[in-house]
């Protein structure tokens, strides 16, 4: 249903503004090509390979649709932790700064107290005799999204949606 309300949305603001702001019209087309499977949608291909192209211009301003209140497209490409995860970086480089978000990290309490019974009995320590740390940090390469790029936009209703995609030819 949200997705057939976009289409009328979209096509009825590229029909209010095809004379006045071919830009806008193309914003559109663009904004309605990326909320499905552009690349099965032959329609598509001509204003996608015009996005695609003018990406590669220096100065390139992402085309909008203002009737449906679209941004210009960001990029996310990792998808969220799992739940109880941290995002961590790869590298911290000179003067603290992190490098890329790439990681999943969380920190485990690794020490246990004798047995009770069958079980292990989990004691939260600071340190073991030895001087080793309890605590180690474990981690894992953060998801990857198949679509890491979207656009906010609002819908028939005035609702704010966002719709994901990728620019894979």
């Amino acid at each position: 249903m949200t997705k057939s309300l976009l289409c009328a949305a979209a096509l009825a603001a590229g029909s209010l503004y095809a004379s006045s702001a071919p830009a806008s019209e193309w914003g559109c087309q663009v904004l309605l090509c990326v909320s499905e499977n552009w690349q099965a949608t032959p329609s598509c291909h001509p204003p996608m390979y015009r996005l695609i192209a003018a990406m590669r211009v220096p100065g390139f301003s992402w085309p909008t649709c203002p009737d449906a209140n679209s941004s210009a497209a960001r990029k996310e490409v990792y998808d969220a932790c799992p739940e109880g995860w941290t995002v961590g970086y790869s590298d911290v480089g000179h003067e603290g700064n992190r490098s890329v978000p790439n990681k999943c990290e969380k920190r485990e309490n690794l020490c246990f107290n004798h047995r009770t019974g069958n079980k292990p009995t989990f004691n939260p320590v600071a340190n073991r005799r030895d001087g080793d740390s309890c605590e180690k940090t474990i981690s894992m390469s953060r998801p990857v999204r198949s679509k890491p790029w979207y656009i906010d936009y609002s819908d028939a209703k005035g609702l704010r949606q966002r719709a994901w995609f990728n620019l894979n030819i």
